[in-house]
């Protein structure tokens, strides 16, 4: 018997009227098909690259960020999605080996940010030949950057020398041109971009124009944050350029060749970017050092994807509970109570919406809380999955963690039609450390014969998003830092199959998916935890009809409950967050009873 130790609360929510008893709100009053995809034909293929400039400053940095951005690629490449850009990388010359070696398998191609004046091999100390980048496998070699230009003097005459010296190695060439903030001021981008470019592709043979990117960087918005302004849209400086090609070369080839954006681009400012016509992607500065914002700026969404246009509601705190890390809500009818978990306080939580909430302590991290048919809770813990009597404090082993702990641990869960629980694991050390992005977790479920058995035939980092549709036919599930969910066939007797990509999160929010819940219509609502958001999504098509809005940034899971099942419970987690709350149904919406485990 675990030892256990219950303790009344009686926090009192911002908005909640105090009663005798404690606290208590305010009265408020088949299967989808695959999610469709909007992939339009394109005459350029967007390139999306990252310039590491002299980042990080160690090979062990290197490798975990190198590490994270190849898990990142992988689960977009496999998302089923059709309109991915290219994506390359710059990284310093001495982590270009170790870079090759690391995203071979992905669709990242690698680059140099640089190369030497001589074609070598010869008595040059110091310099690098393009020869050498040729033959380590690289594709790309950044010329004409902006700080190549204004820190090291590289002189047009220079940069040309250097981009013959590459083409002449079958290698690509990111050309950079643009005005500085003085010449921006002078209204001199036309000017100094028309010498740029003939000086820089100076005998370059109209066969060789497609091997040529340009990078537009307005030199006085880099690192800024700042973007042009309406009297100077990027539209316009992409525009010029592809014009003063149409000059050099023809229009048609003018057409063919793809313009990047570099200044300052951000996972906030990508989307509009690359709405604007003739630009074709982003030569990505510091926001390429961080995997997470680096995917989001990859995963932008595409102009000609409808946008959506929901309906936005808000959420108000009713327990001011301050977990550190609330999660796995769950409504019980028998009992009209909300359970929920403060996974790392180590606590489940109760609330009947009359009295005080309740809390009991456990020995290790809590992952989740699920109903049991008997009455009790069933509760995961760290190395063991358990059943408690909240009544009587008494709890006995129901199954052992199906992975050791101290890597993995229980995250999400959910119940199936049929009693089963369904919970996923998470990796301890995702962002950072000896398992820093690799896929270590599994999705399992517990029968109702006591056996655990494992139903999805590959691993991931972090499992969310557990939950069935109304007929419980289909499965939904998110690996959280890939930021997408994906449909499966659910059987009760089999492994989990047909996936299909649901929804991306949209690349200006931040974050990703959580916990997720499912309604008697089949719409799936997640918590979108870095976001402020619950979205209310349409599993046929990805759109997202309703937002439910928090004054917090991470809400963490949420579940129907109340007696009438129309009312939207959320869990959230600290710093800024931690209370419970909830939100009236909109327009007739009703959750689904909550299965019981029944084991």
């Amino acid at each position: 018997m675990l030892s256990l130790a219950i303790s009344l609360l009686a926090f009192r929510a911002p908005f909640a009227p105090r009663t005798a008893h404690g606290l208590r709100p305010s009265p408020h009053r088949a299967s989808p098909p695959q999610a469709v995809w909007y992939a339009a034909p394109q005459q350029r293929r967007p390139l999306i690259a990252g310039n590491w400039k002299l980042n990080p400053s160690t090979l062990a940095g290197a490798k975990a960020l190198l590490q994270l951005l190849a898990a990142n690629q992988r689960a977009v490449e496999t998302s089923g999605r059709t309109d991915l850009p290219d994506v390359a990388i710059f990284p310093p010359f001495p982590f270009l080996a170790i870079a090759l070696e690391m995203v071979q398998g992905t669709g990242i191609k690698v680059g140099a940010q640089n190369v030497g004046l001589e074609p070598g091999p010869g008595a040059f100390t110091g310099e690098v030949s393009a020869s050498m980048i040729a033959s380590m496998g690289c594709q790309y070699v950044l010329l004409g950057h902006s700080e190549r230009r204004t820190v090291f003097k590289e002189t047009d005459a220079q940069i040309n020398q250097k981009v013959h010296l590459v083409l002449g190695e079958g290698l690509d060439v990111v050309l950079c041109v643009g005005e500085t903030e003085e010449e921006y001021e002078m209204a001199l981008l036309e000017s100094v971009c028309a010498l740029q470019l003939k000086k820089g592709l100076s005998g370059v043979q109209a066969s060789q124009l497609s091997s040529i990117v340009i990078a537009y960087e307005p030199v006085w918005a880099i690192g800024t944050g700042a973007t042009p302004t309406a009297s100077a849209p990027p539209a316009k400086a992409h525009a010029i350029i592809r014009r003063l090609l149409g000059e050099m070369f023809t229009p048609e080839l003018a057409r063919g060749v793809v313009i990047q954006y570099g200044g300052s681009v951000t996972p906030e400012s990508v989307d509009d970017l690359m709405r604007q016509p003739d630009i074709d992607g982003c030569l990505v500065g510091g926001a390429s050092l961080v995997a997470e914002k680096l995917g989001r700026i990859i995963e932008y969404t595409p102009p000609h994807r409808p946008r959506d246009n929901p309906r936005v509601i808000q959420a108000r705190e009713v327990v001011s509970c301050k977990n550190v890390l609330g999660e796995s809500p769950v409504w019980s009818a028998r009992h009209q109570s909300l359970y929920w978990v403060s996974a790392v306080e180590k606590e489940v939580w109760s609330w009947n919406l009359a009295d005080a909430p309740c809390k009991w302590d456990f020995e290790s991290t809590v992952g989740h809380v699920a109903l049991r048919a008997t009455g009790e809770l069933v509760v995961g813990l760290e190395d063991r999955i358990i059943a408690f009597d909240p009544s009587t404090r008494y709890a006995s082993t129901l199954a052992l963690s199906p992975e050791p702990p101290g890597t993995t641990r229980p995250n999400d869960a959910r119940v199936d039609r049929e009693g089963q629980l369904v919970f996923g694991m998470y990796n301890n050390y995702h962002r950072a450390g000896v398992t820093a992005g690799v896929d270590n977790a599994g999705l399992y479920r517990l029968r109702a014969d006591g056996r655990t058995e494992m139903i999805l035939d590959y691993k991931f980092r972090v499992s969310n998003s557990i939950c069935f549709s109304p007929d419980g036919r289909t499965l939904y599930f998110c690996d959280t830092p890939t930021r997408k969910v994906y449909a499966f066939d659910y059987s009760p007797i089999a492994q989990l199959s047909n996936r299909r990509l649901v929804y991306t999160q949209p690349s200006e929010l931040p974050g990703g998916p959580d916990g997720a819940q499912t309604d008697a219509e089949g719409y799936v609502w997640l918590a979108l935890s870095g976001a402020g958001q619950v979205v209310r999504v349409d599993p046929a098509t990805g759109a997202t009809e309703v937002v439910i809005a928090l004054p917090v940034a991470s809400p963490t899971s949420l579940t129907f409950g109340g007696a009438a099942l129309d009312t939207i419970f959320i869990t959230t987690r600290g710093p800024d967050g931690g209370g419970l709350y909830s939100v009236k149904c909109p327009f007739g919406i009703r959750g689904i009873a909550e299965p019981e485990v029944a084991i």
